[in-house]
């Protein structure tokens, strides 16, 4: 098993939190998503209740690796990956308080949750079915801010 390094105090006490959010905030969702995740497998620490708990560390990051993964999706032309990854993104991050770990997740929750209604993922999944969709190019995603 790789070496993730010892489990941070909090996640944003690691240097690899700040490295996923720039990088997510530059629209690199692949390369936050990977970096991201390997602060969650540091995190795999303690008893699986306490490190799995909603609202908890890992889930927390979980829910970032998501949605990050979610733009990702919806990047390569894939609305049907998108939602999916968007709504467990969703789940979990909902689940914590914010402002957490110097990000405002309600405002963050709520910038996606109206870049994908303005998108109609129902329809653009439709379309992905029929095999006529496609991506719109230069999308103005929405970036995380602190809170």
């Amino acid at each position: 098993m790789k070496d993730h390094g010892p489990a941070p105090s909090t996640p944003s006490a690691d240097p690899r939190f700040g490295q996923a959010l720039a990088h997510y905030n530059q629209g690199e969702f692949f390369e936050a998503h990977e970096v991201w995740e390997s602060l969650w497998h540091a995190l795999a620490v303690g008893p699986v209740e306490v490190r799995e708990r909603p609202g908890g560390d890992r889930r927390f990051v979980q829910g970032l690796i998501q949605l990050a993964v979610s733009f990702e999706h919806w990047r390569r032309g894939n609305p049907r990956g998108a939602r999916g990854q968007w709504e467990k993104a969703r789940e979990k991050l909902e689940a914590c308080a914010s402002p957490r770990d110097g990000i405002d997740l309600s405002a963050a929750l709520s910038a996606a949750a109206a870049f994908y209604a303005a998108r109609n993922l129902t329809h653009a999944e439709e379309q992905q079915r029929a095999g006529t969709w496609k991506c719109p190019a230069h999308e103005p995603y929405p970036g995380i801010t602190g809170g």
